[in-house]
C-alpha cells in the first residue's frame, strides 16, 4: 500500500507530492508516475445498498489492480495527472459524483468537503461505499425548541465532510439555508455573512473561527499602507460595520464577484516549490468595458451539477475558462446563470476601482477557505488577509437537526434547502464506476 502521512502544514513540494487538507492536517503522498488503462463497470442500485463489496477488484485476477497514489499524465479526469487515480463514480450514468479542485472552480458553491467525492473506497477489500448527495431544493418544516432555533428535516443523514478517503462528522455547506417563505426570499435564518481579518495558515489556506463555512465571497490581501485600526475588532477581527470597512478598503461588499479579476503576476523563488512561483503583481484594478464583453460572451451558460469541468468533458489540460462555459466570476448576481442581468450589473460599475479578489479560481471547506493564488511564496503562515464569508449554525447529521442563528419563534413554518446522503435508486447498471489498471503490475491479469 502507498505510504501516506499527515503533516501540520504544507512542507513537501506540491509539484512532487500530492496533498489533501483534512481535519487532522495535510495528508500527503509522493506522486508515483506510471501508466494505466481505464476500466469501466456498472453496478445496480436497489434503493437500499450503499456498500458494494469487492466492486473495485479486477474481474479476472480478483485483485485491486492499482494503488491510489498512482498519477498518470493522460488521466482524462484531472489536469495532466495532478490528482491520483482514485475511482470515479457516476450516478446516475452521466452525472459525475466527484470534483477535483479544478472542476470545483466552476461550482457556484465550491465546497471541497461536499463535492470532491460522494463515495469512499477500500484498497485492500476493494469495497466501494457510496454517499450520493441528494439535493433538496425546498422542504417545508417547523421550528422546534423553546426559542425556535431548531429545525428537523426528513432526509438523513445530512451530508457531512469527505476528505482524504474518509468521512468525518465535520459539518460542511450541505445546509444552504432556512427561510420564512417558500420562495426562499428575505433573511436566511441559518447563515450569517461577515467580513473578518484573519491570519493565513500557509500561502493559500485560511482557517475560519466560524464554521461550517457555507459560502466564500472573497479574500483580499492586506497592504502596508492600509489603515485597519478601527475597521476590525481587535478581539475577533470581525468588522462591526462591514459595508463601511469594505468601502474604505475599496472592497466591493455590494458585489464581491465584480473584483474577481485576474491580476498581473510577479515571479518569486519558493523554498517549498524549489522553483519560481507566481504571486499577485497588483492589488487594485479598474472595472473596464472589456469585462462587460466577457460576461456577454458567456451569456446563456448555466451551472449544472456534474456538467462542468474534467468530470463532464474529459478535457484534460484545460483550465476553468475552457471547461463548459460557466464561470462564477461572471455570474455577478450569483443565480447560477450568466445572462444579460449580469452584464447590466457589470456595465453599471465600469470605471470603478476595486481591490482584487484573490478568491478567483478557489474553493473552501468546513472550517477553511483558500485563495486561487499564492500570497506567501514559502507557504509560511502569518500573512493577514480579509475574508468575506458566510457560516451556518451547524447541524446533527444523523438526527437531521439543524441549528438556526436567527429564530422566527417556535412552531413556525420554514423552508429548508439542504443535501443528504441517499442510496442509489433501483436501476440496472445505473451506477458507473471507472477504475485504473496499472500497467506492468505483477498481479495484473492479462
Amino acid at each position: 500500500m502507498p505510504t501516506r502521512f499527515t503533516e501540520a502544514n504544507i512542507i513537501h513540494n506540491p509539484f512532487t507530492w500530492f496533498g489533501i487538507w483534512t481535519p487532522e492536517g495535510w495528508q500527503v503522498h509522493k506522486k508515483r508516475w506510471g501508466n494505466a488503462t481505464r476500466r469501466t463497470m456498472r453496478l445496480n442500485g436497489d434503493g437500499l445498498t450503499t456498500v458494494f463489496p469487492g466492486a473495485l477488484r479486477h474481474h479476472s485476477s480478483g485483485s485491486v489492480a492499482w494503488d491510489d497514489d498512482l498519477h498518470v499524465k493522460d488521466d482524462p479526469f484531472t489536469d495532466e495527472g495532478i490528482y491520483p487515480c482514485d475511482p470515479r463514480v457516476e450516478y446516475p450514468a452521466g452525472n459525475a459524483r466527484w470534483a477535483v479542485s479544478h472542476t470545483l472552480l466552476c461550482h457556484p458553491v465550491a465546497d471541497h468537503n461536499l463535492y470532491t467525492h460522494e463515495y469512499r473506497w477500500d484498497m485492500r477489500s476493494g469495497d466501494l461505499h457510496t454517499h450520493f448527495r441528494r439535493h433538496v431544493v425546498r422542504e417545508e418544516a417547523i421550528t422546534e425548541g423553546l426559542d425556535g432555533k431548531l429545525v428537523r428535516v426528513s432526509g438523513r443523514p445530512i451530508s457531512s465532510a469527505i476528505e482524504g478517503n474518509r468521512q468525518w462528522r465535520l459539518n460542511c455547506s450541505a445546509v444552504r439555508g432556512v427561510w420564512e417563505t417558500p420562495e426562499k426570499s428575505g433573511r436566511n435564518l441559518y447563515t450569517r455573512r461577515i467580513l473578518q481579518k484573519l491570519t493565513m495558515t500557509n500561502g493559500v489556506y485560511i482557517r475560519t473561527p466560524h464554521a461550517p463555512v457555507v459560502q466564500c465571497w472573497g479574500i483580499w490581501n492586506t497592504l502596508d499602507g492600509d489603515d485597519l485600526g478601527d475597521l476590525f475588532s481587535p478581539d475577533t477581527g470581525v468588522a462591526p460595520d462591514p459595508a463601511a470597512a469594505a468601502g474604505r478598503l475599496e472592497i466591493p461588499w455590494d458585489l464581491p464577484r465584480l473584483a474577481l479579476i485576474r491580476p498581473t503576476y510577479r515571479r518569486v523563488y519558493s523554498d517549498v516549490y524549489e522553483s519560481e512561483v507566481s504571486l499577485p503583481g497588483q492589488e487594485f484594478a479598474t472595472v473596464e468595458a472589456s469585462q462587460v464583453e466577457q460576461v456577454r460572451a458567456r451569456a446563456g451558460s448555466t451551472f449544472g451539477a456534474g456538467k462542468v469541468g474534467f468530470a463532464h468533458g474529459e478535457q484534460t489540460g484545460q483550465w476553468a475558462r475552457g471547461y463548459a462555459g460557466f464561470d462564477p466570476c461572471y455570474d455577478l448576481n450569483s443565480d447560477g446563470t450568466i445572462d444579460g442581468r449580469d452584464a447590466e450589473l457589470c456595465a453599471k460599475h465600469v470605471g470603478r476601482k476595486v481591490r482584487i479578489n484573490h478568491y478567483l479560481n478557489a474553493y473552501f471547506g468546513g472550517d477553511w477557505v483558500s485563495t486561487g493564488v499564492l500570497l506567501a511564496p514559502h507557504h509560511r503562515g502569518g500573512t493577514e488577509a480579509i475574508v468575506d464569508y458566510e457560516y451556518g449554525g451547524g447541524y446533527d447529521p444523523d438526527a437531521g437537526l439543524i441549528k438556526l442563528l436567527d429564530s422566527p419563534g417556535p412552531g413556525r413554518k420554514v423552508w429548508v434547502e439542504y443535501f443528504y446522503d441517499a442510496p442509489a435508486e433501483p436501476g440496472n447498471g445505473n451506477i458507473v464506476v471507472h477504475t485504473f489498471e496499472e500497467e506492468g503490475r505483477p498481479d495484473k491479469a492479462e
